[in-house]
């Protein structure tokens, strides 16, 4: 177990009281089992005015295209033991561990008449997507299929019919 938990983590294991654990460690540590390039569109409209004179609407639509990873942050407290014949694998839950932008592309961009779309409005734009991208991978099943994919590299490499994941970790 103490190998299988070290191959799959790619981290130092050892075996406390009949089960591997990770042996601490001080780096950050990650566990990524899918990668999905996923797409998402944001709009910016906003009218301004200097008292009672229209500056105009600014309309800024843009979409971006992620990288987004999903996976475990690996911590101590991890571990991997046989239970009756069964084995248990103690995981915290699934996360989205990044979302990085690959490209985007601008669909429009309108100015008004004195007010302009500024470097701000693109950096704004960008930063909502991002957030909007990690929300949309959270409910797309993605940590679903990451916890089924850690349960099926587990049973494969111990040779077992079914492992039960546990979120017991800290």
């Amino acid at each position: 177990l103490e190998k299988v938990l070290g191959a799959i983590t790619n981290t130092d294991t050892r075996i406390v009281e009949g089960r591997a654990e990770i042996v601490e460690t001080t780096e950050i540590s990650e566990l990524s089992l899918l990668e999905m390039r996923m797409s998402a569109t944001r709009t910016i409209e906003r009218s301004e005015n200097f008292a009672v004179l229209p500056l105009g609407t600014k309309k800024l639509i843009v979409r971006g295209h992620y990288q987004v990873k999903g996976g475990y942050c690996l911590k101590p407290g991890i571990s991997l033991q046989m239970d009756r014949g069964r084995a248990v694998a103690n995981f915290p839950k699934p996360e989205i561990l990044s979302v990085e932008l690959v490209d985007f592309d601008v669909l429009s961009e309108e100015s008004g008449w004195m007010n302009k779309v500024q470097p701000a409005d693109r950096a704004q734009i960008l930063r909502e997507l991002r957030e909007q991208m990690r929300e949309e991978a959270q409910r797309s099943g993605m940590l679903e299929t990451v916890e089924s994919t850690l349960r099926t590299r587990l049973r494969d490499l111990i040779g077992v019919d079914d492992v039960n994941v546990e979120q017991a970790v800290p």
